[in-house]
């Protein structure tokens, strides 16, 4: 078979690129208490009270549109925590679908407060890129690339990176230790971040979890099926923002199709373009000028060559960008609910059976229950702040890198934990974020109870010690 790949996959899977950060303005600050009250209000929030006080700067930033060496400014925000005790783990947040510039995090986006709460909380500096198109980018990005694995892999790189320089001059100590994590296109981003980083960039970022929610990892099979179905769709929207931004970085279908006119039936053709090219409308809006069922708006000529063609270049564009043909070597956690109505969970399902099959270590996956696609944000924005959270390492001056293997449940905890380990005697030390020491005894068990409903609500640090002075760590959140 004939590939027909452009250079931009070429350089895609050979060279990185360095973030240039162009210039940070410090948009907001908070706060515990005003945190507290503010993600109370919208939503995202934890029994756990915020545990610092926070700054969120946008950072314009540069990252490559269609080709590596082409650079273009983007933007996100970089939420960074204050007073922390500990240095800082980084984490990245990737949002969901948006058309209109406006609705990313730069702006007052509905996502912005999530990493607001992953600073409060955990004290992780959390960056969220616009996605590229979005916010406030270079106008040559006529549509976001919607799905697409280089142009939001980078952009979440090269924010990260940003975020780096940005700590650097604000005298911020990081850790190291990186998260990932993100909802609906989000979760998508999420894995094609991390396989970016596993296959390129593992040197230069220590990965230590990945929390992937409702995301449409299977482009191959699951939504390739979704595009042809003769069924309504609750998002109609979305199968045009794919092909158009294809169409807007991929030669090969402006060759095919020269114009939105050689793909979409009339009036699709002349309506839908200008809407998503002015990056003023919401896919809500965008909805309504849709068909129910998404392939109705598409040629049947062009549909025709689709179904019958599997050389077809769309096919080898979505084989491009599908997630299910790696393994994650990171500790992972999956995330869906199963009347998401947006994103089948049969994306996490495959993507489940795929990577493990793959050869992936370490893989969980967490049914949030029947919900859909809105109801399911808050149960798995929960879960992945306490799977992700609980991968950090705390303070060098309290704690050094674990010597040996111990557990902490339940976890998060309000009346007692049970602390078990491997036979012998501790030293077993809690700390609250302070770094103070709040609970100190001897374990000689396999198994020890603790009894910690006198704790307030928040994150600690238990700590093990045995009688070489070797130490082990896990975070406790207590509630």
């Amino acid at each position: 078979m004939k590939k027909i790949f452009t250079p931009l996959f070429f350089f895609f899977f050979i060279t990185a690129v360095q973030a240039q950060m162009v210039r940070y303005t410090l948009q907001q600050s908070f706060t515990k208490t005003q945190l507290d009250s503010f993600l109370q209000t919208t939503g995202f929030s934890l029994p756990i009270a915020p545990q610092y006080d926070i700054d969120i700067y946008q950072v314009i930033y540069k990252t490559p549109y269609k080709h590596i060496d082409s650079l273009v400014n983007a933007s996100g925000i970089v939420v960074f925590p204050k007073n922390t005790v500990c240095p800082s783990g980084l984490g990245c947040y990737t949002h969901g679908t948006f058309t209109r510039r406006d609705q990313c995090p730069s702006y007052n986006g509905p996502e912005r407060p999530i990493g607001f709460f992953f600073a409060g909380l955990g004290g992780v500096v959390t960056a969220m890129p616009d996605e590229l198109g979005l916010g406030d980018c270079d106008s040559s990005v006529i549509i976001h690339p919607y799905v697409n694995a280089f142009h939001t892999g980078y952009a979440a790189v090269n924010l990260m990176r940003a975020a780096r320089q940005l700590a650097d001059t604000l005298h911020v100590t990081l850790s190291g230790e990186v998260l990932l994590t993100g909802y609906s296109q989000g979760g998508y981003s999420t894995m094609a971040v991390a396989r970016l980083i596993q296959e390129h960039l593992s040197n230069e970022f220590n990965v230590i979890g990945l929390a992937p929610m409702s995301g449409p990892y299977d482009l191959n099979v699951t939504m390739v099926n979704q595009m042809l179905s003769t069924t309504a769709y609750a998002t109609p929207s979305y199968l045009p923002y794919l092909l158009l931004g294809y169409h807007s970085v991929y030669p090969q279908l402006r060759q095919m199709y020269p114009t939105p006119s050689d793909v979409f039936k009339h009036p699709y053709d002349s309506i839908l373009p200008p809407m998503y090219y002015s990056k003023q409308f919401s896919t809500g809006e965008i909805d309504a000028y849709c068909t129910p069922v998404p392939r109705d708006m598409i040629k049947d000529s062009v549909l025709n060559d689709f179904i019958n063609n599997p050389n077809h270049p769309l096919r080898q564009i979505l084989a491009e960008n599908d997630m299910l043909g790696w393994a994650p070597a990171k500790p992972t956690k999956i995330h869906y609910c199963t009347a998401d109505e947006q994103v089948t969970y049969l994306n996490a399902i495959r993507a489940d059976s795929a990577w493990i099959a793959n050869g992936a270590p370490d893989i969980q996956i967490s049914n949030g229950g029947n919900l859909n696609h809105g109801g399911c944000v808050q149960p798995s924005i929960t879960s992945a702040a306490l799977f992700l959270l609980g991968k950090l390492s705390q303070c060098t001056g309290i704690i050094q890198p674990g010597a040996f293997s111990f557990s902490v449940y339940p976890n998060p905890a309000s009346k007692q934990i049970a602390v078990s380990v491997e036979e012998g005697k501790f030293e077993l030390h809690i700390y609250n974020i302070n770094g103070q020491e709040i609970v100190s005894q001897s374990v000689t068990e396999s198994v020890t109870f603790i009894n910690v409903s006198s704790l307030s609500a928040g994150v600690y640090t238990v700590v093990l010690q045995n009688n070489e002075g070797q130490k082990a760590h896990r975070n406790l959140f207590i509630q």
